[in-house]
């Protein structure tokens, strides 16, 4: 009885392994799937810094240092203050009745160009049915 005791035991160790090497192949067929995607997006990734390399080749540093020297920082920094000035002195109330005088106006375009395409339509249809007979 001992014998067979063991041989069950046996049979069931077996088993248990199958399925433990089953899901070990499972997972080894993932990461290769994974690791496959991982040197595609790095393919990709490096062909992108050689274009980028290459095209950081072709710009002057020593031009854009130059100009850069060039630049009158005072002089930038007075054109933003003036402009800043001439944002807040502007009359946003005017800005807006203009903007809504400008909406009427082009309400009222709307409305005689659609009564044009009306008229346009009626006379159409009366010489078609003039010349149609």
């Amino acid at each position: 009885m001992e014998q067979n005791e063991i041989l069950e035991e046996t049979r069931r160790t077996n088993e248990l392994l199958r399925g433990q090497l089953l899901w070990m192949r499972a997972a080894a067929a993932l990461l290769a799937v994974l690791l496959a995607a991982v040197v595609v997006c790095l393919g990709n990734t490096m062909n992108s810094m050689g274009r980028i390399s290459a095209a950081l080749e072709g710009v002057d540093l020593a031009a854009v240092a130059e100009q850069v020297s060039k630049l009158d920082m005072d002089a930038v920094n007075r054109a933003i203050t003036t402009l800043d000035g001439k944002i807040s002195q502007m009359d946003v109330q005017a800005f807006n009745d203009a903007v809504a005088k400008l909406n009427g106006a082009v309400d009222a375009l709307q409305s005689a160009s659609d009564a044009v395409k009306s008229w346009g339509e009626g006379v159409s249809g009366s010489l078609a049915g003039l010349f149609g007979q």
